[in-house]
């Protein structure tokens, strides 16, 4: 009896081990698009992709799908959703793609959809896991695009440069067609495409602007007219880099001005009739502020401990204008005035920003010197006698003058003045190179001036100085102490 309870109990334990145990595994469908291409016009209006899932979920899932074409989207095609949910139960969603025909100006285009890998669904790399949608249109109208003279175009908006471009269509027009361009999100005026031509030259002038440091690309482009022709997708646009690169003076201004002056110590020669450089007279030049293409000249002042009043720390005379009026200096009895303790210090006032210096494209320390607007130059001048007058170098008519106005000269009312010149320069040309240790900047400047006084009885054996269009011409070279 008791042999055969126990041979019942292992039938029913056997039994009871051959039910099967409950599989709660998760078996993720593969995600697929029904094709790989589909070609269609850009006249179809909604096309339907459909995706496929390889069985059915239990619960609802999102696939992502990653969108990339050459077309705007929003404006020439739209999507239904980048993101599309497969409810449960269902192994196949569609996505819809509507093409807008009319703002879709190019013969041959596409849109790319890659279904993005996600955790609850599997993706095969050989299957259809992108669908390429190729949109066709037939266009009767021409293509029209712009040919630049170099593949790419760089311009100093502060030279105000005219570029040369030619407009081309693939095919002749039948009539004369205005053609709309825009630069820097501007509209430029209609360049006329006549009858029967494939191309037109055309010129783009650039706006000066004055803005060293400046660098920024824009953009020339066709601006599309619908019914009427087509910027070709490529080439109806260009790049167009404004660049205005700060100069390097580094091998210019190299000796800082004396007494901790602004500026930096530049000699200056003047042309001979003989070809040669003459005199080697100083003036302090400097930036007009950190990244500027401007150089300025400078008056330093200060107190003088020896006089104990403000005068001039050196001599710094841009354009040596003193040469330039040999009767209003010493020892001549009227003599240009100023804070200073000879001739060699008595100044005309200087004025800000008189050279710009634009490098040649690709270069920092090469290129050329403009004047960007007439500068004048002020000296006063008067009786030296007067104004050298008194026993010692503490109680000079100059130094008690310092005092009194404390350095300000325009400011004095002293009666050793007499009168004033005025010296100015009307245009200038020159080039720099700051490579070249021997002549770094070589600049020809015209002046005008009234006073009879200005250029009298120059020495002509040592300066070239000659009257050309009224002004007159004086050729200089500066390099660094």
């Amino acid at each position: 009896m008791k042999k055969t309870i126990i041979l019942l109990s292992c039938i029913i334990v056997a039994i009871a081990s051959c039910n099967p145990a409950e599989d709660t595994r998760y078996f993720a469908p593969e995600v697929e698009f029904t094709a790989a291409t589909v070609p269609v016009s850009s006249d179809a209006g909604t096309v339907n992709l459909v995706l496929t899932l390889s069985r059915a979920v239990q619960d609802a899932i999102q696939i992502n799908l990653n969108v990339t074409s050459p077309l705007e989207q929003g404006v020439q095609y739209n999507i239904s959703a980048s993101t599309v949910v497969i409810p449960a139960g269902e192994t196949q969603a569609v996505v819809q793609v509507t093409l807008a025909d009319d703002e879709i100006w190019t013969e041959e285009s596409w849109i790319e959809m890659a279904i993005v890998p996600g955790e609850l669904y599997t993706v095969d790399p050989e299957g259809n896991c992108i669908c390429r949608i190729e949109v066709g249109k037939i266009i009767n109208l021409p293509f029209l695009k712009i040919i630049a003279p170099e593949s790419e175009i760089t311009t100093n908006p502060y030279l105000a440069e005219t570029l040369h471009f030619v407009l081309e269509s693939n095919r002749a027009v039948g009539s004369d067609t205005p053609v709309t361009l825009s630069f820097d999100s501007a509209e430029l005026p209609a360049v006329v495409l006549p009858a029967g031509a494939t191309q037109v030259a055309f010129d783009l002038d650039i706006p000066k602007r004055d803005i060293c440091g400046l660098d920024r690309i824009t953009t020339l482009s066709i601006v599309t007219n619908k019914g009427v022709y087509v910027p070709d997708p490529q080439l109806g646009a260009l790049d167009i880099r404004l660049y205005d690169p700060v100069p390097d003076f580094s091998r210019f201004l190299k000796t800082q001005a004396s007494n901790n002056g602004e500026g930096y110590v530049i000699r200056q020669a003047i042309l001979g009739p003989d070809g040669v450089w003459n005199g080697n007279q100083t003036v302090d030049l400097g930036p007009v502020s950190d990244g500027s293409g401007y150089l300025r000249n400078f008056k330093n002042m200060a107190i003088h401990a020896s006089f104990n009043c403000m005068c001039n720390t050196s001599v710094s005379q841009l354009f040596r204008f003193p040469d330039l009026c040999p009767n209003l200096t010493y020892p001549s009895p009227v003599a240009i005035l100023d804070y200073g303790n000879d001739q060699n210090h008595r100044e005309f006032f200087p004025a800000d920003s008189v050279m710009r210096f634009v490098p040649d494209k690709g270069e920092t320390e090469k290129g050329s010197i403009y004047l960007e607007k007439p500068r004048t130059f002020v000296a006063r001048y008067g009786s030296y006698a007067e104004w050298q007058a008194g026993t010692s170098n503490y109680d000079r008519a100059w130094i008690l003058d310092s005092r009194a106005t404390g350095g300000d000269l325009a400011a004095s009312t002293h009666p050793a003045f007499t009168g004033q010149i005025s010296v100015t320069l009307q245009r200038l040309e020159g080039r720099f190179d700051f490579t070249n240790a021997d002549a770094p900047v070589l600049i020809t400047a015209w002046f005008s001036c009234d006073h009879e006084m200005f250029m009298k009885d120059i020495d002509n054996t040592l300066y070239d100085v000659i009257q050309e269009d009224g002004l007159w011409k004086v050729k200089y070279k500066l390099w660094p102490r």
